[in-house]
């Protein structure tokens, strides 16, 4: 069975419901009703050289705490999607491979699930582009940016990725053009040094890619 019979099926068995009123899903991909859709913040400019889905404003920001904090992963279907049709009304050219912001292993053992790679992983399923969860690893265990100024975040994440391996190194190079994905963007500075890593290995072009964007 191709991919688009089984998400019909799939849509016919287990139709999407809103998940903030529960009325009936917009599309049989996305967990929305269309009045809870137009309500979203959505971010129609394309900032720091990223493709923003979503301001970081309700209830968009409620979606993404929840997933992360809570480990409501059901969410991540939803902010998977829009990020996804954000791309699909804005980008020149899709990538061939889609790899999130990787988090340090201390932080994934403690949160079980990286929450980027989860959303990318939807966002590649409505692109029809692999997903590839481990291209990147931290190789620093880099403290929250919550409170930090610009000039000390770049600092912060100065270094932070590098390509995981031999292997991963060819399936980027492979692929040529890959978009790195990460759930909020506030100064750009985490995708931008991811960006750099992937350009230094080698990697021909690199897109920038966040569900929302802290104003």
């Amino acid at each position: 069975m191709g991919r688009a019979a089984s998400r019909s099926l799939a849509a016919t068995l287990f139709p999407p419901r809103c998940c903030l009123c529960d009325f009936p899903g917009a599309t049989p991909d996305l967990d929305l009703c269309e009045i809870c859709r137009a309500d979203f913040p959505w971010e129609r400019e394309t900032l720091a050289g990223a493709t923003v889905a979503l301001r970081y404003a309700p209830p968009a920001d409620e979606l993404i705490r929840d997933l992360k904090y809570r480990g409501i992963t059901p969410h991540a279907r939803v902010l998977g999607v829009l990020l996804a049709q954000a791309v699909q009304e804005r980008a020149a050219s899709l990538p061939r491979l889609l790899v999130p912001v990787p988090l340090h292993d201390a932080r994934l053992r403690e949160r079980g699930f990286n929450q980027a790679a989860t959303i990318a992983r939807y966002a590649g399923q409505m692109l029809g582009i692999p997903c590839a969860p481990r291209a990147m690893k931290r190789v620093r265990d880099t403290p929250s940016q919550t409170s930090m100024t610009m000039a000390e975040r770049h600092r912060n994440v100065r270094g932070a990725f590098a390509v995981n391996g031999a292997g991963a190194l060819r399936r980027l190079l492979a692929a040529g053009h890959v978009a790195v994905i990460d759930d909020v963007m506030t100064t750009g500075s985490t995708l931008a040094e991811a960006k750099c890593a992937l350009l230094a290995a080698g990697v021909r072009q690199v897109d920038l890619w966040a569900v929302a964007r802290v104003t």
